[in-house]
């Protein structure tokens, strides 16, 4: 990173904060469960394992969710503030996340990148990450909410 700041754990006092990150960038979708008690959830079930970044003045400049099903990781949410961008902030906090995973003994990673973000889809390309081609995507909802 090229300039001061600062990665550190994501713990779910952060909330307000990373989510207030996530709605300013473009491209990044969330829903119902990215609200505080789920994110809570999911950072306890994957303790150590996602991060965000601080700029020097202790603002949320980036952020990453990191989960693991104990075979696959997961990459969810990676951002960083749009002037915070092109400083190797999103690849230091790809690279701490895929390490933390490979401490717990898991090499293969997946992520989402939504289909129109064509930006997303460059930088994941340029950080040595694969698209594939040979799987689809298939969700199923449990409750009436198609949003979550």
């Amino acid at each position: 990173m090229t300039s001061p700041a600062r990665i550190r754990e994501l713990v779910p006092g952060d909330h307000d904060a990373v989510t207030a990150l996530w709605r300013a960038c473009e491209g990044v979708v969330l829903r119902e469960v990215d609200g505080r008690e789920a994110i809570a959830r999911y950072l306890e079930r994957n303790p150590g394992l996602s991060f965000l970044c601080e700029g020097a003045d202790g603002a949320v400049v980036g952020a990453v969710l990191c989960g693991t099903d104990g075979r696959r990781g997961y990459l969810q949410h990676l951002a960083v503030a749009p002037a915070h961008r092109r400083r190797g902030i999103g690849r230091a906090l790809a690279a701490r996340a895929v390490a933390a995973l490979a401490g717990r003994g898991i090499h293969k990673c997946h992520l989402l990148v939504v289909a129109s973000n064509e930006a997303a889809r460059r930088f994941w390309l340029a950080a040595g990450w694969q698209e594939r081609s040979d799987v689809r995507l298939m969700s199923h909802t449990a409750s009436d909410r198609r949003d979550a």
